[in-house]
């Protein structure tokens, strides 16, 4: 019996040797309940109380389903209980090697005589705090146990792994949380309003990852006081008073916005055979109607937009630039979609090395605490059983220190619910109390520490375990929930607490990373900046500077939509996927080119009958706003008597003359160059070819011609002399 318990157990929590042993360790990733050959399968729904005091009753509830071939009798569930868990370290060491158990007989329930294949059952396991003898102060680890007979007689037939944490008579202080909740995705559009896909059609609905993910945030916000326990003699206990509301603070990329926004109205999305008609209207309208209702009441976080990889583009002064436009355009539109404020003082740079000039960068944009994932920093924490706070300091180039705010990236993980799939969301939810309260026992007497969580940017979360785990911020003793603005502002306090203790900086984490690990490319930036470099000058050296508020407008549409288009292919979302950075650098690419070859100079054949002549070409304007440009001419061999024109403006849809006075140096044929330059000097586009044709004679010619001349009037004058003489004799 021992044998086939230990290895259900050690199959059930196999699957979990991904959660690491230390908190800056792998993601957390979903445990299996049982053993593939358990013929039971146990899934609990609710466990209360989540904060058992002394002599408390305890009640699980859930259903068991029978997953063999073979009809099974007698079912059964009781509880097992393992020793005392009190350190971090040994939490996660015990998700690796599940710890062994050993039942409290007294608490067996009866659920059922017979379960035929397929058919499932509920229980209802009533005991109490010390029927399974939790005394010490800690986190117990629990197996749900099913046993059964499934033709060999009384057997256990599958278990549910959970915890339970339990403080005695210890009433720890609360440690402050606050929980930065992502609503980030990769850009779906082009340089148009046309959509690359119909992802988000899914994505944003109730049951799709970013509406999941709203979901879990509101509800957080809204307190459940769940009910108190059953105990064995089937009296309901007095439920827990503390029930708050949660406050989250929503990380949004603007970009997911402005796309979510043009999907409110009829869209196209591109396919390889045309644009179709997009599907996520009524996803979108109610997604962000519902976050609008978020944003009235508390400020969101606006990412600058399309979420750049801010480390790698501060590495050229041009990117420094780049961050800067990004984060102007990101807050400017989360304002105008959510019409709502925005939480400029605090920024959240990618995963990975953060360099000082991207510290500064985000900086100058206004932010004066920076929300960093652990990986921002060169070694993980090595300590065992660590008891974090957030705050660390970091250097500025200029002012005083920053405020380092440092993730949990355990905590992170688990409050999204990696193991719903298989433990179920309660079980799930479970898990993170577990890692909580285990960060209060390890220092139950500290008030001073705040832990910042903040799931991956673009992670995937159980609706239900992960409400269920925001809420117990407000539920149990050992947690209290407050803002992320109130931490950035250093006045981050409970409720119970009258006056604010600031959290004191962890000097120990040392200096930030600053390799390339992980980040775009050089040269695939270099790229981009060729084409950010081109649009600067189109928008700002080639077309009009015109005061008409209907040209002004239309500019400053065609600014947006190529910075929006710029900020797209510079998202770190590309660092791990290339194809589809590529793919949208490519996109950029094309819709240069394909504004550059609207404005073009028109050469032609040109004939000079004399000495000087005039050399004219067209300058065709097919953008939608006016331009004011010069044509500078060249030429080996002409001598051109004005090289360049003066400022000529094109109207759209129209084309305008240039001229230049030119003087052949010889008779024939040439070649000169006509290019379009803007206000600035600068070539711009490709050059036009004007071919000339001289009639005129060149200096030797007319030499030789005057001498002639010369000759002949001689001769002239000698035949004149010579009849005159004759005639006089």
């Amino acid at each position: 019996m021992r044998r086939l318990v230990t290895a259900l157990l050690l199959s059930a929590l196999v699957p979990l040797t991904a959660l690491g042993a230390l908190p800056a360790a792998a993601d957390p990733t979903p445990a299996a309940t049982q053993a593939p050959e358990a013929p039971l399968q146990l899934v609990v729904t609710s466990l209360l109380p989540r904060a058992p005091q002394r002599h408390d009753a305890i009640e699980v509830t859930g259903y068991v389903k029978n997953v063999g071939s073979v009809k099974i009798t007698g079912i059964e569930v009781r509880p097992r209980v393992g020793n005392v868990i009190q350190t971090r370290g040994g939490l996660h060491n015990a998700d690796t090697d599940r710890p062994y158990t050993s039942p409290r007989e007294p608490s067996v329930t009866p659920v059922g005589t017979t379960l035929a294949p397929g058919a499932q059952t509920s229980f209802d396991l009533r005991t109490t705090v010390d029927l399974l003898q939790l005394t010490e102060q800690g986190v117990y680890p629990v197996d749900i146990e099913a046993r059964g007979d499934a033709g060999n007689g009384l057997e256990s037939l599958g278990l549910a792994p959970t915890w339970i944490p339990f403080f005695a008579d210890v009433t720890p202080n609360p440690i402050r949380v606050a929980v930065v909740w992502p609503l980030v995705d990769q850009p779906h559009q082009g340089v148009d309003a046309t959509l690359l896909d119909d992802k988000l059609a899914a994505d944003l609905g109730p049951s799709g990852r970013l509406g999941g993910l709203l979901v879990a945030g509101r509800r957080a916000a809204t307190p459940e006081c769940v009910r108190g326990a059953v105990g064995p003699d089937g009296k309901r206990e007095k439920a827990p008073v503390r029930c708050e509301p949660v406050p989250v603070t929503y990380a949004v990329d603007p970009d997911l916005l402005f796309a979510a926004n043009t999907m409110t109205k009829p869209y196209k999305v591109k396919t390889n055979r045309g644009s179709v008609a997009g599907t996520g209207t009524t996803a979108a309208t109610d997604w962000l109607a519902s976050l609008r209702d978020v944003a009235a009441t508390s400020p969101v976080l606006a990412l600058p937009y399309a979420d750049p990889d801010v480390t790698a583009l501060t590495r050229t002064a041009a990117g420094v630039t780049d961050v800067a436009l990004a984060s102007v355009l990101g807050r400017s539109t989360v304002s105008r979609v959510l019409q709502s404020t925005t939480l400029d003082s605090v920024a959240w740079p990618p995963a990975g090395p953060v360099t000082q000039a991207a510290s500064d960068a985000l900086a100058g944009s206004g932010a004066r605490a920076f929300v960093l994932d652990p990986s921002a920093y060169p070694l993980p924490d090595t300590e065992p059983n660590p008891a974090p706070s957030a705050r660390t300091l970091l250097p500025s180039a200029a002012g005083p220190p920053l405020d380092g705010l440092v993730t949990d990236a355990y905590l992170s993980n688990l409050v999204t619910g990696p193991a719903a799939a298989q433990l179920g969301p309660r079980l799930a939810e479970q898990r993170f109390l577990a890692e909580t309260a285990i960060l209060a026992v390890q220092a139950p007497s500290r008030d001073d520490r705040t832990l910042v969580i903040a799931p991956d940017r673009r992670t995937n979360a159980s609706v239900v375990a992960a409400s269920g785990a925001l809420r117990d911020l407000g539920r149990v003793p050992w947690l209290c929930p407050v803002t992320l603005a109130s931490v950035a502002a250093q006045s981050e306090h409970c409720t119970e607490q009258p006056r604010p203790t600031p959290a004191p900086a962890d000097l120990k984490r040392g200096s930030l990373r600053t390799d390339r690990s992980g980040e775009l490319g050089a040269s695939y930036l270099k790229g981009i900046a060729g084409d950010r470099d081109a649009i600067s000058q189109l928008t700002d050296a080639v077309v009009s500077a015109s005061q008409d508020p209907s040209v002004r407008d239309a500019v400053a549409r065609t600014k947006e939509r190529l910075r929006q288009a710029v900020a797209r292919a510079e998202s770190s979302v590309w660092r791990t996927n290339p194809a589809g950075g590529r793919t949208t650098a490519a996109l950029l690419h094309s819709e240069v080119a394909r504004l550059q070859g609207k404005i073009v100079v028109r050469g032609g054949r040109a004939l000079l009958t004399s000495s000087k002549g005039t050399l004219q070409v067209s300058i065709e304007n097919t953008l939608d706003v006016p331009i004011q440009v010069r044509v500078r001419f060249s030429s080996k061999t002409a001598t051109l008597s004005s090289a360049e024109t003066g400022l000529v403006e094109v109207t759209p849809g129209h084309a305008v003359q240039a001229a230049v006075k030119a003087e052949a140096q010889r008779s024939g044929q040439f070649v000169v160059f006509a290019q379009i330059v803007d206000r600035n000097g600068r070539p711009f586009g490709s050059e036009a070819e004007v071919i000339v044709r001289s009639t005129r004679f060149g200096r030797l010619a007319l030499a030789v011609t005057a001498g002639g001349l010369g000759v002949l009037l001689v001769a002239a004058g000698v035949r004149i002399v010579r009849r005159a003489v004759r005639s006089r004799s």
